[in-house]
């Protein structure tokens, strides 16, 4: 159906010799209104649908990725393959202030037994079915020193301070290894 263009708006009188079509076009413009009134309405409900659904599918999206950060966050463990013995070293002297005031030395088990005269031999620690070898690693700690009283701190390395026990492939039983 055409409408018709009129200069004169619906809802303005009209002059006398024009009455007929312009009641006409009124109607017409009316009823156009009314079917564009409910269009408009049926687009917003589906709009609103829409952004409902979206909204939604967002939510499952946003639930989805916090579950996979939670995964991800939760602490892993790990269990070591050898033995070992940790001893908390104090520093701190009459004469000497350390900060940190401690230090936690990780020995190897069978190394720890040895030294504390529980066993009479260094025996050598298997990891991995006795496949593998535990081997007492060492490394440098550094802390920092002042002498009791002075207000002054120095920095000090601790050398040779047994740090951990690992689990390694012995080289001389079954040659390098490379990966």
């Amino acid at each position: 159906m055409l409408i018709p263009s009129y200069e004169c708006a619906p809802d303005q009188p009209s002059s006398s010799s024009a009455n007929d079509e312009t009641g006409r076009y009124r109607l017409q413009l009316r009823a156009h209104r009314r079917r564009h009134r409910h269009r408009s309405n049926y687009l917003e409900h589906d709009q609103l649908f829409d952004l409902l659904t979206q909204t939604a599918e967002t939510d499952k999206v946003r639930e989805k990725i916090r579950r996979n950060k939670n995964k991800a966050i939760e602490r892993e463990k790990n269990e070591a393959l050898c033995g070992s013995e940790r001893k908390t070293v104090h520093l701190n002297s009459l004469t000497d202030e350390y900060d940190p005031p401690f230090i936690v030395e990780i020995r190897c088990q069978n190394l720890f037994e040895y030294e504390q005269g529980l066993a009479d031999y260094l025996a050598e620690q298997k990891c991995v079915h006795g496949l593998l070898r535990c081997v007492q690693r060492y490394g440098e700690i550094h802390v920092s020193r002042r002498p009791v009283g002075h207000g002054h701190w120095v920095p000090h390395t601790i050398r040779d301070v047994p740090v951990s026990c690992e689990c390694m492939w012995p080289v001389d039983q079954y040659g390098h290894q490379e990966l």
